[in-house]
């Protein structure tokens, strides 16, 4: 991957849910987990590469804003380091 966010931006390589084979959920809820895999120059203070972060939702109905982004067909998500809830 060659992208380099600039400021405050990360890079996040979302995780895929599992879905039950037993149990069919309908799963309307956006991504909310996933791996750093870049950060800008200002985002580099907070979050490290390779931390588990999760990036969920402010409100009822309210997401996180994030831009998708496509290298190689695999999905990435950049967005502000304030948009992270909680490293784990």
């Amino acid at each position: 991957m060659n992208l380099r966010p600039l400021r405050d931006r990360i890079v996040i390589e979302p995780l895929e849910r599992v879905k039950s084979e037993v149990l069919q959920v309908i799963m309307a809820e956006k991504d909310n987990m996933g791996v750093v895999v870049a950060t800008g120059p200002d985002a580099a203070k907070h979050l490290k590469v390779n931390e588990f972060v999760r990036y969920g939702t402010m409100g009822k109905d309210e997401y996180l804003k994030y831009q998708e982004h496509f290298v190689d067909g695999k999905r990435y998500l950049i967005m502000s380091w304030k948009d992270v809830c909680f490293v784990q």
